[in-house]
């Protein structure tokens, strides 16, 4: 019974919310506590936010990575826990699951993201995109000749499918795209409450 309550007492904080967040869809509870959320996941991981959300992506690129949406708790398990993030499988077909961090990449993933399994990528506080290495992955580029895009060639140029596990060093940084109607005003900068845009990014470097 002790080694049971020892382990239940190291799960952090922001796993713990994190989790609540994902499977509620009462507004009520995500904007009362996605604030808190913010707060724990910088103490818990010890950083902080990053302003300039171009500049993060600028980062990934300098350091090679790639991006893709994942379910804000699974990141958390791998940074804090070390549980390795499974992504697709050698079986599977090789649709677009990554993206190069330019910004047009970055809309595709934000507008798109897709997750392996039965994953809740679109959850009520918002979607969360990570930066990745690629030196543990397989990965490989897209042919979109089969498919009705009117830009095939910018997709097979921004689009990568990727297969293995992550682990904790090979995630470099976490960027969130919130709706601002969820996040407390507690949270927001003026030029964000003088701005009134859609979504709020809250940035993290590892």
């Amino acid at each position: 019974m002790e080694q049971i309550k020892n382990t239940a007492e190291k799960i952090p904080e922001s796993l713990e919310l994190a989790r609540e967040l994902e499977n509620t869809d009462d507004e009520n509870v995500i904007k009362e506590k996605l604030g808190l959320l913010l707060e724990k996941m910088s103490s818990d991981l010890g950083t902080e936010y990053v302003n300039n959300v171009l500049k993060i992506y600028e980062n990934m690129r300098s350091e090679n990575c790639l991006a893709r949406v994942e379910q804000l708790s699974r990141v958390l398990e791998t940074i804090e826990l070390e549980t390795p993030l499974a992504i697709s499988d050698e079986t599977e077909s090789h649709y677009a699951n990554a993206v190069i961090p330019l910004p047009e990449g970055m809309q595709i993933a934000f507008s798109e993201g897709q997750s392996p399994g039965p994953v809740r990528t679109v959850v009520g506080f918002g979607k969360t995109v990570i930066g990745f290495k690629t030196d543990n992955l397989s990965v490989s580029e897209i042919d979109f000749s089969g498919d009705n895009f009117r830009n095939q060639q910018e997709r097979k140029f921004l689009c990568r499918h990727v297969t293995g596990n992550l682990k904790k060093e090979d995630i470099r940084y976490i960027v969130m795209r919130i709706p601002i109607g969820m996040m407390p005003e507690t949270h927001l900068s003026e030029q964000e409450k003088t701005k009134k845009l859609p979504f709020i990014f809250r940035s993290l470097k590892l």
